[in-house]
């Protein structure tokens, strides 16, 4: 039978802090401008767009979440009711993303904002950064929660000072015509963009340290996911409203608030802001990428002392001593990182789908257990929506396929080799594993 995990350490505020900071990253800060000069004045619509198709995965997954609450949910659900195989390559390819391209882009994109307020080296404030979070994580999760909450309130506050400071200097001459590329442009911003806004479906892999998951899981993603999307369409018309889309292509958001807040809030704005997002999605990685080392772990998929804890706080010491090892070594070598940062793209993507067949399978096998969730949408309505989340991350992924061919066949190729080691590994009688009583139950 289900057994669900309602005892854990993080609330509701806890949830939506950590569904904040994976959704508000660093990319926020840098790829806003790039949109602006694919989707011109109407970049604003592509943010919404974006959030739209999000969406369309993120209602299933909440489903998911709330009625099999577990830890590494995006691993665990489609090795229940799709196939352990590609259950594993999804947490591999995402493994390959945030590992080469997501943990050190982010700690080196840390460092390149401090060293625009001081002169520093931005690789030695990277490392020093990622340190300091896999300490936080050493702790604990309700330690690294606590921490999350604190960014995440002064991130708000960050975003919050740059739309409320910018709004008098906006003219709106620079918001017209209102969509100045075109329908393609919109759609090729929201593509941009998409990446930025997926964070939230991770939660799910938190699912089993959340209390009363059923009901938090659901409120958490009906508070973040609006309170995102209206700080970033907020944030998209000031910026190009106050400044213009010429000023704005390719540029960070500091362009814009140089131009209407004084240097003591842009300072605020740029710790706040730009740095305390980055530092949230950074400490959400740090939470999360554990539940999948546990969970492959319990599948004998990777050595078992990855999820061995530690006595005095609890926390698996030596999986979170491999994420930060892997992601020192990617920000110290000569790889070409910021290029690398589209793996995110591709992992993500991947990831996403499977979830997807997942809710589908789920819904039709195990419906007692969707009806027990409050916040139901209904068998249909979760069906057609997981259905439209597959089609368009199928069309996502071929775009950008097509933008960054380089990347995506080194990608694939280190998915390929995940799939060798899988095949290898459970031939050898070292995979494979008993159901999992939180998600199979008894199927």
């Amino acid at each position: 039978m289900l057994t669900e995990r309602e005892g854990g350490d993080v609330g509701l505020l806890d949830a939506v802090a950590i569904e904040v900071g994976l959704v508000v990253g660093g990319a926020l800060f840098s790829l806003t401008g790039v949109a602006t000069g694919i989707a011109g004045t109407g970049v604003f619509v592509s943010f919404a767009l974006a959030f739209g198709i999000v969406v369309l995965g993120l209602v299933p997954t909440a489903m998911l979440g709330a009625a099999f609450p577990t830890t590494g949910g995006n691993y665990r659900y489609p090795r229940a009711f799709v196939s352990p195989f590609v259950a594993f390559l999804a947490a591999w390819g995402l493994g390959v993303s945030m590992f080469g391209g997501g943990l050190p882009l982010y700690a080196l994109t840390f460092g390149q904002y401090v060293e625009s307020l001081v002169a520093v080296d931005p690789v030695v404030v990277g490392l020093a950064v990622l340190t300091a979070f896999f300490l936080v994580n050493l702790a604990g999760i309700h330690v690294a929660a606590r921490v999350q909450v604190l960014l995440f309130v002064a991130l708000v506050a960050a975003l919050g000072v740059f739309v409320v400071g910018g709004a008098p200097a906006v003219d709106t001459a620079n918001l017209t015509p209102l969509f100045s590329t075109g329908p393609t442009g919109l759609v090729a911003g929201a593509a941009v963009l998409y990446f930025v806004c997926l964070g939230a479906n991770f939660v799910v892999d938190i699912g089993g340290d959340v209390r009363e998951a059923t009901v938090t899981l659901p409120q958490s993603l009906a508070i973040s996911v609006p309170l995102v999307l209206l700080l970033y369409v907020a944030t998209a018309v000031v910026a190009v409203g106050s400044v213009g889309v010429g000023a704005l292509t390719d540029e960070p958001l500091t362009v814009a608030a140089d131009a209407f807040l004084s240097p003591g809030l842009r300072g605020f704005f740029v710790v706040g802001g730009a740095l305390f997002a980055i530092t949230t999605s950074i400490n959400a990685v740090f939470i999360i990428v554990p539940k999948y080392l546990d969970a492959l772990a319990t599948d004998r998929l990777v050595p078992g002392v990855l999820a061995t804890t530690n006595d005095r706080f609890g926390t698996p010491h030596w999986g979170l001593a491999l994420v930060y090892l892997l992601s020192v070594l990617a920000l110290v070598s000569p790889l070409p990182i910021a290029e690398l940062g589209t793996l995110l793209g591709f992992g993500g993507i991947f990831l996403i789908v499977p979830v997807m067949l997942a809710a589908i399978r789920a819904v039709r096998r195990r419906p007692e257990a969707f009806a027990a969730v409050p916040s139901y949408v209904g068998r249909r309505a979760t069906t057609v929506l997981a259905a439209s989340a597959v089609v368009c991350n199928a069309l996502l992924f071929v775009v950008l396929a097509t933008q960054s061919p380089v990347v995506c066949a080194t990608w694939l190729g280190l998915v390929a080799l995940g799939a060798g080691y899988y095949l290898v590994r459970t031939r050898l009688g070292a995979g494979e594993r008993d159901p999992d009583p939180v998600v199979e139950g008894s199927l």
